[in-house]
């Protein structure tokens, strides 16, 4: 068997592989990260983070005027 014959086979093999590789993606459900709430989770997410930037502006507003008593 010569060289040609071998790159021959090893190109074959290659496009099989990415060949399964596409089936395999196309029949299996790769959708199990969306949620059908995804929109109320995107809007609770966005409530949860103004919640936490203004604790935050409270506790530096807190912190500032300590150290301004001082």
């Amino acid at each position: 068997m010569n060289w040609g014959v071998k790159i021959v086979i090893a190109l074959a093999l290659f496009m099989a592989l990415i060949i399964s590789f596409g089936i395999y993606m196309v029949s299996t459900d790769t959708d199990s990260l969306v949620h059908e709430d995804y929109y109320e989770r995107g809007l609770n997410y966005d409530r949860l983070r103004n919640v936490d930037s203004l604790q935050q502006a409270v506790d530096s507003i807190s912190v500032i005027s300590l150290a301004n008593h001082r």
